[in-house]
């Protein structure tokens, strides 16, 4: 079964890697398909997918999607044509999404934080009203035991409006990160997905992140990106 590693970012985000080098990462790691899901931007997609086409890696153009304040919860879409508005309402992200033939993933659910991360009693209301494409059930950033509990309850009450089972790395380090977390799939991915045929799993990649990259990382991410926003340069 082909391999993908489906949330990925780099420098035009809170990534650590320019396009060339994830694709370069993708490879080594015998990926067959990656997703570019900047946060709130596609500005390196067209140049993640330029370069996926001349190395022979399958790449999924999409954007990791802030809402709302206060929960500014994310939401994954793939296979978008144009970037999804920032800081709208969950519902209406999805809307946006669906809107222009995207897939609606959600990522990393249920961590125990305010933002970012999709909490039950949210995503209960939204698959009310619209099912989503997909959900990731594996995934590198740490939930703990209990809430791995809580989503793998909600995973099984809400099973027919969830979609496809995701995993995925949310690699912002390239060789460092890509490919800890995948999702194997039967031919062709958009259909795969669409028709559940998905498999998460753990990947072959045991590397850890350098401390100073890791900083650095953390840096961009809660600092010089929010600030560049308030200023106008995003």
């Amino acid at each position: 079964m082909p391999i993908a590693d489906p949330h990925c970012h780099t420098l035009a985000s809170d990534g650590m890697v320019t396009p060339a080098e994830l694709v370069e990462a993708a490879v080594g790691a015998g990926l067959d398909l990656i997703a570019i899901t900047d946060h709130d931007t596609m500005a390196a997609a067209q140049e993640v997918v330029e370069r996926g086409d001349a190395a022979g890696l399958a790449v999924v153009a999409g954007q990791e999607v802030t809402t709302g304040w206060p929960a500014q919860t994310h939401i994954l879409g793939w296979f978008l044509e144009k970037p999804i508005k920032r800081g709208m309402s969950v519902a209406d992200t999805v809307a946006a999404i669906h809107d222009q033939g995207g897939l609606v993933i959600i990522p990393h659910p249920f961590m125990p934080v305010y933002f970012g991360s999709i909490q039950p009693a949210m995503l209960s209301r939204l698959i009310e009203k619209e099912p989503v494409d997909g959900i990731e059930v594996m995934f590198t950033a740490p939930a703990g035991s209990r809430r791995r509990r809580m989503l793998d309850q909600f995973i099984s009450a809400n099973r027919e409006r969830l979609g496809a089972s995701i995993g995925a790395s949310d690699c912002h380090f390239g060789l460092h990160d890509i490919a800890q977390v995948v999702t194997a799939y039967e031919g062709d991915f958009r259909t795969a997905i669409l028709r559940r045929r998905t498999t998460p799993r753990r990947g072959k990649a045991k590397r850890t992140v350098p401390r100073d990259i890791a900083l650095r990382q953390q840096w961009r991410a809660m600092v010089e990106l929010p600030l560049r926003r308030l200023s106008g340069r995003i």
